[in-house]
């Protein structure tokens, strides 16, 4: 661990995610429900600023470190609310850390929209302090911190460490630091798999809905229709990072997310905003996790753009972006 005492800064990308599927199933007697999903890491990201000041602050108590959270969204909570500050007090506290940490959140990733950006966020806190703390973490020991915290952390943890070359080369390496994964039981157990690359459009209509709230109506709901994630990711694997011209077909198949069934009726504009998606032409359209995001796979850098600004006239907070590989 570092004991020197000159301030030491680093910068995480926090990478969106978007879910090709999602499964679910009945709650059990702890109230989780399990899930069977395949998350897509997005490059679209926010930025994690983190600064480390090492030697034990005044008036840190027995803690031995001081803890300062800022973001560029005024209305988020810069306490033990924010996924982001229980990150760094779980890392500081359980390797203790002596120093002042402070963490800036430059926000991009909308926020309450089923996209992982307060997941992605106390992700890369968990990076940077691994780097600034001289940790000296592996990442399946990362990975494990992440999955205390919550069950999409672990996932962008993942994709934070392909996507970020400012990490250790050990974690970059790793065979787990991948940019798709499907996630099983808790979210938390998770098999490496091909993703897509293609350019990707996602969008929010003025709403949220909470995770809670949608799986409690998802227990109402009667599904149809539920992706074979078997054959999903081994289609995945067969097209090796295929576009939408290359094996699109048979992978869109099992594009379905059943919390669709809630959210879709629940919230008309959701349903519509799916519909307009692919009115803009977007190959394929779904819901990414609880909602309200919808996102949209497109053939070509030039639509997804057109499409996204269709979509911002029309009054939405909508981005294009690509998917990572």
């Amino acid at each position: 661990m570092r004991t020197e005492r000159e301030e030491i800064k680093t910068v995480i990308r926090s990478f969106a995610k978007i879910n090709l599927s999602i499964d679910v199933g009945q709650a059990g007697s702890d109230g989780y429900h399990s899930v069977d999903m395949i998350m897509q890491q997005l490059a679209f990201h926010d930025d994690v600023e983190l600064r480390f000041r090492p030697g034990k602050p005044e008036g840190s108590g027995e803690t031995g470190f001081s803890l300062n959270l800022t973001t560029t969204r005024v209305y988020l909570p810069t306490d033990r609310r924010n996924l982001a500050f229980r990150a760094a007090e779980l890392v500081a506290g359980r390797y203790g850390i002596e120093g002042a940490i402070d963490i800036h959140l430059v926000k991009r990733i909308p926020v309450a929209a089923g996209l992982a950006g307060g997941s992605g966020n106390a992700a890369a806190v968990i990076h940077g302090l691994n780097v600034l703390a001289g940790l000296d973490l592996g990442l399946e020991e990362i990975l494990e911190l992440c999955a205390e915290l919550g069950s999409d952390i672990p996932f962008c943890a993942a994709g934070q460490a392909r996507g970020n070359k400012n990490l250790p080369s050990a974690v970059r390496q790793d065979a787990m630091a991948v940019s798709c994964m499907r996630a099983r039981g808790r979210g938390t157990e998770m098999t490496p798999v091909w993703g897509i690359r293609t350019p990707i459009v996602f969008a929010k209509p003025p709403l949220s809905v909470s995770t809670a709230e949608a799986y409690r109506g998802y227990d109402q709901c009667t599904v149809t229709r539920r992706p074979d994630n078997d054959q999903l990711e081994r289609d995945l694997n067969a097209a090796r990072g295929g576009g939408v011209r290359n094996g699109f077909r048979k992978q869109r198949r099992n594009f379905i997310n059943v919390l669709e069934a809630y959210t879709l009726q629940a919230y008309p504009e959701v349903r519509e905003l799916k519909e307009r998606m692919k009115g803009l032409g977007a190959a394929y359209a779904l819901m990414s996790g609880s909602g309200p995001t919808v996102f949209g796979i497109f053939g070509n850098i030039r639509d997804a753009q057109n499409a996204s600004q269709a979509l911002r006239e029309e009054g939405l907070e909508a981005y294009w972006t690509r998917t990572m590989m």
